[in-house]
């Protein structure tokens, strides 16, 4: 346990499991004050109480929702210093058979969620960041943001949105003056629910075998042979959100295992 982050307010979507209950859990240990979003509220809830954080139920695709996240940041903290876009879901489907409205909802999570959060929080983010260090965005895209995937044409369009919506606004704040830091992470196959869910879906079309232990398979397709860990996220998260990044704006982080490095 450290203090990098010690008296940093931290927002944290999609807290309730996986990446996002990953980075809460280390932003906690060191020293930051969060509040955790989920539409999974009893899960969020549970895992706020044990951090000492604050939690609500949230809907990143709704502006009332994220209207709500800046109120109650606002009357808490008065600013915001670091904010995490973590929700997302995930679609293993052929394009022939993804609906304009399978379309729309991967993206209304997955990327419209980022740009509304973004645009919603930024007053406050640029309170934090006048006052002191710069405060920090961090954009959770995925390696799908950067290489194509078969069967993934939403996912991996809406990651790909992240990634140069992360850029744009870097380089837009940055213009402006704006003492806010946006940078993405781009995970591989981190062992996560919404991978698992993924890798049923890969079996039932055969891109994994389907006898056998389907993340020894995928362990196999990794340059390092091993699955990730939501720790291994968690690890970058915490360093884009604490002063040792402190120059670094629009980059993408990739935590893979050498996986697009091919």
């Amino acid at each position: 346990m450290g203090q990098r982050l010690a008296g940093r307010i931290a927002f944290v979507t999609g807290a309730a499991q996986g990446i996002g209950a990953g980075i809460a859990r280390a932003m906690a240990a060191e020293g930051a004050r969060l509040i955790l979003s989920d539409l999974n509220e009893a899960g969020v809830t549970a895992l706020a109480a044990k951090l000492g954080a604050r939690a609500i139920r949230h809907d990143v695709a709704s502006e009332r929702d994220w209207a709500d996240a800046a109120e109650l940041v606002e009357e808490a903290f008065g600013h915001l210093d670091v904010l995490v876009n973590n929700a997302g879901i995930e679609m293993v489907k052929p394009a022939s058979e993804t609906s304009l409205d399978d379309w729309r909802r991967v993206m209304s999570i997955n990327l419209d969620g980022v740009f509304i959060g973004c645009r919603t929080l930024q007053p406050l983010l640029a309170a934090a960041g006048a006052a002191g260090a710069s405060a920090s965005v961090i954009n959770i895209s995925s390696i799908a943001g950067l290489v194509g995937y078969p069967n993934q044409a939403a996912y991996n369009t809406s990651k790909a949105g992240v990634r140069h919506l992360t850029k744009s606004l870097a380089i837009e704040w940055a213009h402006h003056g704006y003492p806010i830091r946006v940078n993405s992470i781009h995970p591989g196959c981190i062992r996560t629910p919404m991978l698992e869910l993924a890798v049923e879906g890969w079996i039932a079309e055969g891109s994994i075998p389907a006898d056998g232990d389907p993340w020894t398979a995928i362990a196999a397709l990794c340059p390092m042979r091993r699955v990730g860990r939501v720790e291994d996220i968690a690890h970058g998260a915490v360093y884009l959100a604490s002063d040792e990044s402190a120059f670094v704006t629009g980059l993408e982080l990739v935590i893979d295992g050498g996986w697009v490095a091919r």
